[in-house]
């Protein structure tokens, strides 16, 4: 069972996200803040320009894009990284999802399409990904490519179709700014609901036996037979917003 590790973010390591000029080249030196549109922008950097607001400002490109066929997109077939260099340093957690039932979420119809439908499940969590951990369906992976209060779309229908005896675990998607613990404090939680822990997802890892990789919707959005594995986990590193010397509130 993994407990939380402390992650350095900044500038002395590199920091590689997904982003998108949408169609526009970016270049270096460009500012570049957290998507804040669901359905358009969810779950990668873009660029700030312009007099408007630009809330959530993250760092600096230090890497060119220069073919807009290199857009990450919401419908993860493009998934697109180029070091930032942060306004900020900080520290960061890697957390585990935690495979448990007591932490996971029920499905409560089937699923025999690309359109998933999970009570109470949040809103704006598009970019995120499920994992069917016990169940009909058990050991697959699939990409949220749009969502809406009580259910999502993915990126392609289940290669076995899931049935209500399926439980999921709801991978965050990244800059997502609410998380939920399990009841000990040292893995991340599957509730359907968002979460009330105020934290920024930095970044996304699937483990199997040892072997560490970057989540990617174009790599990992439909995987099978992960239940196979000996060692399987899904970790995200995440900031923690309101701390002790910090508060947001």
């Amino acid at each position: 069972m993994g407990v939380a590790r402390v992650i350095q973010y900044g500038k002395e390591y590199a920091t590689n996200f997904p982003v998108s000029g949408a169609g526009t080249a970016l270049v270096i030196g460009q500012i570049m803040k957290r998507g804040p549109t669901a359905g358009t922008n969810t779950g990668f950097l873009i660029q700030a320009t312009g007099a408007g607001a630009h809330p959530d400002c993250v760092g600096v490109l230090m890497q060119t894009l220069v073919a807009t066929t290199l857009d990450t997109d919401t419908g993860g077939t493009i998934f697109t990284l180029r070091p930032i260099d942060l306004f900020d340093d900080f520290r960061a957690i890697r957390l585990e999802y935690s495979l448990d039932a007591a932490d996971d979420i029920d499905a409560t119809q089937a699923v025999t399409t690309t359109t998933i439908t999970l009570t109470s499940l949040e809103d704006d969590i598009d970019a995120g990904f499920l994992y069917v951990v016990r169940g009909t369906g058990i050991g697959q992976t699939n990409f949220l490519t749009a969502s809406a209060a009580g259910s999502a779309t993915l990126k392609a229908a289940f290669g076995t179709n899931l049935d209500t005896t399926a439980r999921l675990v709801k991978i965050l998607p990244r800059f997502h700014q609410t998380a939920q613990l399990t009841s000990a404090g040292t893995r991340l939680a599957s509730a359907a609901a968002a979460g009330s822990i105020n934290v920024v997802v930095l970044d996304t890892f699937i483990v199997r036996n040892g072997q560490e990789v970057q989540m990617s919707p174009v790599d990992h959005a439909a995987l099978t037979g992960l239940d196979s594995y000996s060692q399987l986990s899904f970790e995200a590193d995440v900031a923690i917003q309101d701390t002790f010397a910090h508060p947001i509130d």
